[in-house]
């Protein structure tokens, strides 16, 4: 007799998905199928590249400004994968789409529609730099955009930092 068959849930009060489901995929890689026990938007790994931090959200850093120099953060950006830039900003920092919207100055809407894809405002390089000057993140983490790969700033060799030694 099954757990299902028994009357019985599993620890996590959620069964797993029906074999015949769809199922949902990973907001973060778009790549790992999320099981039917996880309750969240990101895939174990994504969540653990994200959260596996010396020191995580402290007081003051409600703007969770540490996420973008995180692996997950850095590779949707070099995808300009924008549905998951924001997807992962939201999980690491712990707030809605109203919330999100409310830093950004925008409406639970438009944060929605860009999440969904059904928007592509977020393309439009004012709209990312609004955005990520709302959040205050530093305009250095949008170098994986320009680069095309999730190099961290320290990756890069001396003379791409941006330094005034033109030779």
């Amino acid at each position: 007799m099954t757990a299902q068959t028994a009357g019985t849930v599993p620890r996590g009060g959620r069964l797993p998905a029906e074999p015949g489901d769809s199922g949902r995929v990973c907001e973060s890689c778009r790549k790992t199928r999320l099981s039917g026990y996880n309750p969240g938007t990101l895939c174990v790994p994504c969540e653990r590249a994200l959260f596996d931090r010396e020191h995580l959200v402290g007081p003051g850093d409600d703007l969770a400004t540490w996420v973008w120099e995180t692996g997950p953060m850095r590779e949707a950006l070099a995808r300009l994968d924008f549905q998951s830039v924001l997807v992962i900003y939201r999980a690491a920092a712990g707030v809605t789409r109203r919330e999100l919207g409310e830093r950004a100055g925008l409406s639970e809407s438009v944060i929605w529609y860009w999440e969904a894809g059904r928007r592509q405002g977020i393309y439009d390089i004012r709209q990312l730099l609004q955005l990520t000057d709302a959040l205050q993140a530093p305009r250095l983490a949008l170098l994986p955009v320009i680069l095309g790969q999730p190099r961290a700033l320290s990756d890069l060799p001396p003379g791409l930092t941006g330094g005034t030694d033109h030779g």
